[in-house]
């Protein structure tokens, strides 16, 4: 066994001031870094809820803006189309002249065409300082002229390059008869003016403020899209799934969703209009302040992280010192000079320690004196018992004491066939080499299917099966006993020719196997003993090994009963066997 000496710096994987650090920051920083997770999740959810309210208001604020527009439009063009009808007014300079003061009161609009009751173009009127584009339709729609809306309706928009244009058609009615038509059409900007002005004036950027229509076309220019291009799929509508009957009923949202960016937004329907109008901000903007606190709660964390980093290594300087001495201590004791003592005189712990490790080099070379007699004890006893008997009296658990227990048992000899002749023509010292190379492999093989080697018997080995503190059941001593004889075989098979040119001997080994019951324990007297087994059992075992030929394993009936699952057995008939009164069955085990 090799002594290995610890390398500098790997005895400690955690230092002292480095647990000094981590414990200062766990006081300081973890608890200061949980009370600022949970404020700034308050403040999160405040400021999210503040600006729910927000969203919604301007939504409100948008809406009631829309609204009012809309319906002040729509009654400036249904005056004015009734000034052009009135009959009171005979001079058509002034209907035109009263016509104008309302077409400029009406900021929404653009111009207002007049036509004939079947809908023909006669002439528009617009804003002194305006153009007239979009140009008014050159006709009044045929389904529209079957309604006669008397009281006017909303055409839906038509987008074109100017953006989106609303009209408001009016049915001139007089005595119940058609007079005449007026169209109004707003400015194409005056959705986009309206709720750029409300988006700057309350979050100083144009395009925070949507309209859609109920096919979600942009009836506003949007963050990089122009006036009706549909925002299916993008923006809000990517958490908010609305159809176009979700339109004709009042309903709000309020969503978190990610566009170029984080984005918070609300959505207000407009059900008189068929739209909906949306306010969207970035994140960045709604969190300003909770980032401002962030930074400062960080910058704060760095500070005490700093701070415990400093105390903690200079609690971690005073500690350390002591320990070094005992690790230098320990390397000591590592390399086996358990002569050195502690040096620490700290008065607390550390110096307890010290001394506690000195009195343990003191222990451990005494315990290291026992092991090492423990061991020779046991090494000078396994000469002469087996393994585990050897082992159990150096430890003091059992005493080589005369006398034995009865037990069931299996017994196997293994024999080497026509080894007389080979003894008488070779030389003592190859009879001997060849008996040791063999018997080695043979106890191995005997260990490995744990069982024990009871005794050599010139060139016969004898193992007992059942012998061990913890005997096995008849089954599995006999599966191995068997198990056992094939290994046997195979080994000396591979081996034989290799010995018959090293020795001059054909090997072959004759194997004879019984099952029964014996007396094992210590035999002979006080001065001499031998741990053995004693019974019937061995001598049929014996008597079985000598009528076996070579490569041949013999068993009895006792063996042979239940192993037909795992092995083959050839009956060869009863067989008389000295010392037994009435023949023996015996089987081959065939392989």
């Amino acid at each position: 066994m090799t002594e290995s000496t610890p390398k500098p710096g790997r005895g400690v994987r955690v230092s002292l001031r480095t647990r000094w650090t981590a414990a200062l920051l766990a006081v300081a920083v973890i608890p200061l870094a949980a009370l600022s997770a949970v404020t700034l999740g308050i403040q999160r959810s405040g400021l999210l809820r503040a600006e729910q309210e927000l969203e919604l208001a301007v939504c409100d604020r948008a809406s009631d803006s829309l609204d009012r527009d809309l319906d002040y439009a729509g009654e400036a063009t249904l005056r004015l189309g009734r000034v052009l009808t009135e009959g009171r007014i005979a001079d058509d300079e002034g209907r035109l002249f009263v016509a104008r003061e309302i077409l400029a009161r009406a900021a929404a609009l653009q111009h207002v065409a007049v036509y004939t009751p079947e809908g023909d173009h006669v002439d528009t009127i617009a804003r002194r300082d305006e153009s007239r584009e979009p140009a008014p339709p050159r006709r009044i729609p045929d389904e529209v002229r079957q309604r006669r809306p008397e009281f006017g309706e909303w055409a839906a928009p038509a987008f074109d390059a100017n953006g989106v244009t609303l009209r408001f058609v009016v049915a001139l009615l007089r005595d119940g008869q058609l007079r005449g038509w007026v169209v109004g059409t707003l400015s194409p900007r005056w959705i986009e003016d309206a709720v750029g002005g409300i988006s700057r004036d309350r979050f100083g950027a144009p395009d925070r403020v949507l309209v859609v229509d109920r096919s979600l076309r942009l009836l506003s220019r949007g963050p990089g899209l122009a006036v009706g291009s549909s925002l299916a799929g993008r923006e809000i509508f990517t958490r908010v799934h609305l159809t176009p009957e979700s339109f004709s009923r009042p309903l709000q949202f309020t969503e978190d969703y990610l566009a170029e960016e984080p984005m918070v937004g609300s959505l207000r329907t407009l059900p008189e209009r068929r739209w909906a109008v949306v306010v969207r901000r970035p994140e960045r903007e709604v969190f300003l302040t909770l980032h401002a606190s962030r930074r400062l709660v960080i910058v704060g964390a760095l500070g005490l992280a700093l701070l415990a980093v400093l105390v903690g290594a200079w609690l971690g300087a005073r500690t350390t010192r002591p320990i070094a001495g005992l690790v230098e201590l320990t390397r000591a004791f590592a390399a086996r000079r358990f002569g050195e003592r502690s040096t620490v005189r700290t008065g607390d712990e550390l110096e307890a320690l010290g001394r506690a490790m000195e009195s343990m080099a003191d222990t451990l070379v005494a315990s290291e004196r026992e092991v090492g007699r423990l061991a020779r004890v046991e090494h000078d006893l396994s000469r002469f018992l087996p393994a585990e008997v050897a082992q159990s009296v150096a430890q003091g658990r059992a005493s080589l004491a005369l006398g034995g227990d009865r037990r069931r048992v299996t017994v196997l000899f293994a024999d080497v066939v026509a080894f007389t002749a080979f003894a008488e023509k070779a030389a003592p010292e190859q009879v001997v080499a060849f008996l040791n190379e063999l018997f080695t492999v043979l106890t191995e093989v005997v260990f490995r299917h744990g069982g024990m080697v009871d005794k050599f018997i010139g060139d016969c080995v004898m193992a007992v099966w059942g012998a061990g503190s913890a005997p096995l059941d008849d089954e599995a001593q006999r599966r191995a006993a068997l198990e056992a004889a094939e290994d046997m075989h195979r080994f000396v098979e591979v081996s034989a020719p290799e010995w018959l040119e090293r020795y001059g001997i054909d090997v072959a080994l004759g194997i004879g196997v019984h099952s029964g019951e014996a007396l094992l324990g210590n035999l002979g007297s006080e001065a001499r003993m031998e741990y053995t087994a004693i019974g019937d059992v061995v001598n049929v075992a014996a008597r079985l090994e000598s009528l076996a030929r070579g490569a041949q394993t013999l068993v009895t009936a006792e063996v042979a009963a239940g192993m037909s699952g795992a092995f083959a057995f050839s009956p060869l008939g009863p067989h008389p066997i000295r010392g037994k009164r009435e023949p023996v069955e015996i089987f081959e085990v065939m392989t």
